[in-house]
């Protein structure tokens, strides 16, 4: 699981043809750190709630609230995180697999009676700012670091979403949520400063087509 953060990131959509270049020449100069299943919940405020294919500018109080999702690994939901993001800091704290179904159950009063400052920061967002679960992700992350440098890459893959957020505990569940979706590849880099120049020449070289992307979803 990958729990460290750097305070910059570029993310790109990618080919299977570049998935698989990528992959040979990042495995032979990076040891890979974690190849696990991931499913994520993200929260939003309803003033964001978009139908499929509407573009809304966000609202620029939201641009500096913090951005929390649930997160669990491996199709196991025993255990869960739940992650805060702000100006480029990531926190997370645990969460059981029965408080999360109390939690989409509309129960929060848990997260009030929490001694984790963490947790009763999203307990006000989910009062105060009206959050609601808003979309949910299933993908499988590989994650290579580069010996000596301050930055990883990560390969996602079999990207799907699904609405259907009381799902999210049953991973057999959202896979038949998700069926027939064209799964969507990303890569991502995070770093603290700068990207090397053999790693920027290894990314020209292998993958030539990707897209750049801005949206702030499957950040890790």
């Amino acid at each position: 699981m990958t729990s460290c953060r750097y305070s910059n990131q570029i993310r790109y959509q990618i080919t299977p043809a570049d998935y698989s270049a990528l992959r040979a020449r990042l495995a032979s100069a990076a040891p890979e750190e974690t190849g696990e299943s991931v499913h994520m919940l993200l929260f939003a405020s309803y003033r964001r709630y978009m139908l499929p294919g509407q573009v809304e500018e966000e609202p620029e109080e939201d641009r500096t609230e913090p951005v929390f999702s649930l997160r669990y690994f491996d199709d196991d939901p025993t255990y869960l995180l739940l992650e805060r993001q702000q100006d480029g800091e990531t926190e997370a704290a645990m969460v059981t697999e029965a408080e999360c179904r109390a939690l989409l159950d509309g129960e929060t009063d848990w997260l009030l009676d929490s001694r984790n400052p963490l947790l009763q920061d999203f307990h006000d967002g989910l009062t105060r700012r009206m959050l609601l679960p808003r979309v949910l992700l299933s993908y499988r992350r590989e994650t290579y670091a580069l010996e000596g440098r301050d930055l990883w890459v990560t390969l996602d893959t079999g990207i799907r979403a699904s609405l259907q957020h009381m799902d999210f505990l049953d991973p057999e569940l959202l896979a038949r949520d998700t069926e027939g979706q064209e799964e969507r590849m990303l890569m991502e880099i995070s770093y603290s400063s700068a990207v090397p120049d053999e790693l920027l020449c290894l990314l020209e070289e292998t993958a030539p087509r990707r897209r750049l992307l801005r949206e702030r979803y499957l950040s890790a």
